[in-house]
């Protein structure tokens, strides 16, 4: 009985499981509950509120990752939003160096990650692993380049605690042209590829290293998510 528990609690251990609400013109908007295993991201959104009313939304998104370099090895999202729901998933071969869509296979380096996989890298690893260092990224099947670039220590004040973090901007530029998204594409990874967008986080220095906090401002307008549970 022992053992067994020693074992439940170490599996425990892995799972780092985050809640955050999102904002929006200040009211919250969006729930989103982040999960990271092993080796896999489970990343889940669900508007609230007023824009529920407007603009319902429902997503599901599920990443395997190689634990040694943050590559796809599985993709797959849930989307329903309003009337649109749909199902797409990808998965890497290692053998011929192709990301297998459903209706097409795309060339891509085994590093490819995508926008989920570097959420978890920038919470694994150190500032100088990270810092000025382009990294591939595939996005609903389009080739882009991702950096982290840190710019400060901050702090982050969250009810009655104040959270040292390391504060990043996450730039990401298209390699390809991008002009011909898939029609079925979904209103988080629309936007967070915008071009004119700016993006940022803050992972807390110690500790479990989370996201406690990431904005992005596009057009004008800013989209703020904060951890509930510090």
């Amino acid at each position: 009985m022992k053992l067994f528990l020693y074992v439940l609690i170490f599996c425990i251990s892995l799972i780092n499981a985050q809640e955050y609400t999102i904002t929006f013109f200040g009211f919250p908007a969006v729930d989103v509950k982040m999960k990271i295993d092993s080796n896999k991201i489970d990343f889940n959104t669900k508007t609230v509120g007023f824009i529920d009313l407007i603009w319902p939304t429902s997503n599901h998104y599920s990443v395997e990752y190689d634990l040694n370099h943050y590559g796809i090895l599985e993709f797959e999202k849930h989307i329903r939003q309003g009337s649109t729901k749909y199902t797409s998933s990808a998965n890497y071969s290692s053998s011929d160096s192709l990301l297998n869509y459903e209706k097409r296979a795309l060339k891509r380096i085994p590093e490819i990650q995508s926008i989920f996989t570097l959420l978890v890298q920038v919470q694994k690893e150190p500032v100088d692993a990270l810092d000025t260092k382009w990294f591939s990224m595939d996005h609903d099947g389009k080739l882009y380049s991702a950096r982290f670039l840190w710019a400060d220590t901050s702090t982050i004040s969250l009810a009655d605690s104040v959270i040292i973090c390391d504060h990043y901007r996450l730039d990401i530029k298209a390699e390809e042209d991008v002009t011909s998204l898939p029609e079925q594409s979904d209103y988080f990874m629309d936007n967070i590829i915008e071009s004119k967008a700016i993006r940022q986080v803050w992972v807390e220095q110690s500790g479990r290293r989370r996201i406690i906090q990431a904005a992005v401002k596009v057009f004008g307008i800013n989209i703020i998510a904060r951890i509930r549970h510090v």
